[in-house]
């Protein structure tokens, strides 16, 4: 075989090689981006198939049963230490518009902030519950294509209502406004069932030590779960290192990377407010 022919064999091949790589990198792309599609427009809220009732008999009572609170659960999404804490501050006026929150019926739109990621947002937004120092906030909303991932953070200052959050890659960890979540398509308040003093510590290790950690997706994967000191994290995994620094695992699978449902999932935290989930199945 002649050089000549040799070489346009070579670069026969290559031309080859390389359309069959822009093939599938175009096809992986498509996927990627059906899947933001489909997801975007195939989404639909949970929300109360039941009638509103006037909740006002209720807070008024000096003493609640168990079956008066999950009839508030079921009118508000607020459990019991969510409703107890904010009528402890006599802030009834807030439960009740957490309810009209609850029941209102809202226009769900794709914010999209990444490639092939994006959040699900309501035209409106959700009064929070009475939040403490170490509360964790965790939502289903975020999506990346195909894949519900979700979003965690942790609070660390309630008084201001502040949070530390990891949200995505190319972006260090910050101090942000709980008040992020309040218009987001679903979202849980959870608070691990510690002592208050626990807690604090929780939040004052996120605050001081896991700001400004770079954002690593593959945490748990390409890199311990858990490294002193800490070289990246992501949002759920953010959270959990907080409370590993106090003694607890908040990972229900025990997985090398924990994702924000595993919190949602973990026998050491309990609800204090939900919404946008099947109260009784909420995010399993």
């Amino acid at each position: 075989m002649s050089v000549g022919k040799r070489k346009r064999n070579v670069k026969k091949k290559l031309l080859i090689a390389l359309l069959s790589v822009a093939i599938f990198a175009v096809s992986v792309l498509s996927v990627l981006q059906l899947g933001v599609w489909y997801t975007a427009n195939h989404w639909q809220q949970w929300r109360p198939s039941y009638e509103k009732i006037d909740i006002l008999p209720l807070l008024w009572k000096d003493e609640r049963t168990e079956e008066d609170y999950d009839v508030l659960y079921r009118q508000t999404g607020l459990t019991k230490t969510g409703i107890d804490g904010l009528l402890n501050r006599g802030n009834v006026s807030r439960i009740l518009r957490i309810q009209t929150a609850f029941f209102e019926e809202y226009e769900i739109t794709p914010d999209h902030f990444a490639a092939f990621t994006f959040i699900e947002k309501i035209d409106g937004n959700v009064p929070l519950a009475k939040l403490e120092d170490g509360d964790i906030l965790v939502s289903a909303s975020t999506r990346v294509s195909w894949f519900r991932y979700g979003h965690a953070a942790i609070v660390v200052d309630a008084d201001d209502m502040l949070i530390a959050e990891a949200v995505a890659v190319g972006e260090d960890s910050w101090i942000a406004s709980a008040y992020s979540f309040d218009h987001l398509a679903n979202f849980i308040v959870l608070r691990p069932n510690l002592s208050e003093a626990k807690r604090k510590q929780a939040a004052r290790y996120a605050k001081e030590n896991l700001v400004g950690i770079p954002y690593r997706l593959t945490t748990g994967v390409l890199s311990k779960k858990f490294q002193q000191p800490i070289q990246g994290s992501q949002c759920a995994h953010l959270v959990w290192y907080a409370y590993k620094q106090v003694g607890v695992d908040l990972d229900s699978t025990g997985g090398g990377v924990v994702k924000p449902r595993d919190i949602a999932n973990s026998p050491h935290v309990s609800v204090v407010q939900a919404f946008g989930f099947d109260l009784d199945t909420l995010w399993r």
